[in-house]
């Protein structure tokens, strides 16, 4: 097996363990169990549980971040294309999470984890920002600030991923259409 190969199936038990389970309840030992490999082998990919949980992370950002920048340069007007890229960037944390009875303690240290974390949210406040500016919008800053909270106030607060996506599309239409000149 090559070892991406082999990474990937850490990565992947890992994943699984923690969502049925938890991050504070997933151990290494256990992490070698369900990738069906020794422990040795696991601590030669990943020196811990947390860098193990990093990693899942990173993989997490590219994705929603490649979704995010794909979906806000697709076509239409900044209503329909913000609205599809916030969508696409929590559709892609659900992918993750799942219905996880674990999800809010996942989606809380995600938070907390990587700069990388913290420097893609930063370009995606940025390209928001850019966006509302080149379409016109006064204060694009204050703007895009307040759709990125309540987008990210919606995710946590959803019952359910289905309801995800059309409450996220109404906020940038309500809030981000009226601002836009005509």
């Amino acid at each position: 097996m090559a070892e991406s190969d082999k990474r990937e199936q850490i990565l992947s038990a890992a994943r699984r363990l923690m969502l049925r389970q938890g991050l504070r309840a997933t151990s290494m030992e256990a992490i070698a169990a369900e990738a069906r490999v020794a422990k040795p082998t696991l601590y030669k990919y990943f020196p811990d549980k947390n860098v193990v949980f990093e990693a899942i992370v990173a993989g997490l950002m590219a994705e929603l971040h490649e979704r995010f920048i794909a979906a806000l340069g697709g076509e239409g007007a900044i209503v329909e294309r913000l609205g599809a890229a916030l969508a696409a960037k929590y559709e892609a944390i659900d992918r993750l999470l799942g219905e996880s009875p674990h999800a809010d303690e996942l989606y809380d240290e995600h938070e907390k984890v990587r700069p990388e974390v913290r420097a893609s949210e930063a370009a995606i406040d940025v390209m928001v920002v850019d966006e509302l500016a080149k379409a016109g919008v006064k204060q694009p800053e204050l703007l895009a600030r307040l759709v990125l909270d309540a987008a990210w106030g919606i995710k946590r607060k959803a019952r359910g991923p289905g309801e995800v996506e059309p409450a996220i599309r109404l906020l940038v239409e309500r809030l981000v259409g009226p601002e836009v000149p005509g």
